[in-house]
C-alpha cells in the first residue's frame, strides 16, 4: 500500500464540515466545543447520545481475529477539484473515479480530511495525523479508510497538496490535476482495523464503515509545521467508548 493514501449516513452528513466553520468546534474550552456539539442543534443528538461513535482507541490485545474479503481499491483515476479550510481543517474534495469495494458495495471517493493529531488511537497512542479518506455509495452508506502518519521522509502527495494550500479560515485553493496521482492504482488491500462507527463532526450520524490502515506513512518536520500553520488547533474529536462493538482484524 505505497501508494496509496497520500504517499487520507445521509447525503448531508458527508459534506456537513464542507462549509467553513463557525457553530461547532473543537476547542473543549469553548462553548461550541466537542462536549457541547450535541446542544448546539436538535439534529445533532447522536454526538451525545450515540453508542457507535467515533473516533475510537484501537486496544490491539483484543481485536477479533477474522478472515475477510479485503477492500478492493479501484483509484484508476483521482482528481482533486478544491482544498479548502474551513477553520477547523483543511478539506480536500475530489473528482474523477476513485472507488472502493467492500462488503459487495461500491463506495465513490468524495473527499479528504486531514486531522493533526489522529482522531482514532492505536493501544491510547495519537499519532500526529490521521487521513481520512471518505467515501459514500449510491444509496449513501459512508465508509472511511484512514490512514496514520509519522514523521519521516516528505510525502510527494502532501508536497503537490501544499503547493498552493490556503492558510486562513475561510479560503479555498484549486489543486493541481495531478496531487493525487500517487494514490492511483488498482489492488486489493486486507491489512487494517475495522469497526462500525459514525462521522466525527456534528451530526455524529451512526452506521459509518471504517478501515484504519495498519501501515502509516511518512511527512516532513517541514510539512507538520506548514500544515499547523494553516490550522494551528487540533482538530480531532476526543475517543469514544466502545460500548459493545468489537475491532476486527
Amino acid at each position: 500500500m505505497n501508494k496509496l493514501i497520500l504517499s487520507t449516513a445521509i447525503t448531508i452528513s458527508i459534506f456537513s464540515t464542507q462549509g467553513f466553520a463557525s457553530d461547532w468546534s473543537y476547542d473543549s474550552d469553548s462553548n461550541a466545543g466537542p462536549d457541547k456539539w450535541a446542544s448546539l442543534a436538535p439534529e445533532n443528538t447522536l454526538c451525545s447520545n450515540g453508542k457507535n461513535q467515533s473516533p475510537v482507541n484501537i486496544d490491539t490485545k483484543k481485536t477479533a481475529n477474522i478472515q475477510t474479503a479485503g477492500i478492493k481499491f479501484d483509484y484508476g483515476m483521482t482528481l482533486p477539484e478544491t482544498i479548502s479550510n474551513t477553520g477547523n481543517m483543511l478539506q480536500i474534495k475530489t473528482g474523477g473515479w476513485a472507488k472502493i469495494k467492500v462488503d459487495s458495495i461500491e463506495f465513490a471517493l468524495q473527499k479528504i480530511e486531514l486531522h493533526i493529531p489522529s482522531e482514532n488511537t492505536i493501544d491510547g497512542k495519537h499519532y500526529p495525523m490521521e487521513i481520512e479518506f471518505i467515501h459514500q455509495s449510491k444509496d449513501k452508506q459512508i465508509a472511511i479508510v484512514s490512514r496514520m502518519a509519522v514523521p519521516g521522509r516528505p510525502d510527494r502527495t502532501l508536497r503537490k497538496l501544499m503547493e498552493n494550500l490556503p492558510m486562513k479560515a475561510g479560503e479555498t485553493s484549486k489543486v493541481s490535476h495531478n496531487a493525487l496521482k500517487n494514490t492511483e492504482m488498482k489492488k486489493k488491500y486486507g491489512n487494517y482495523y475495522r469497526y462500525n462507527g459514525s462521522i466525527t463532526t456534528p451530526p455524529c450520524e451512526e452506521g459509518v464503515r471504517w478501515f484504519i490502515m495498519k501501515q502509516p506513512i511518512s511527512f516532513s518536520k517541514e510539512q507538520y509545521e506548514t500544515l499547523k500553520k494553516a490550522i494551528p488547533q487540533d482538530n480531532n474529536r476526543p475517543t469514544q467508548k466502545l460500548n459493545a462493538r468489537l475491532i476486527l482484524q
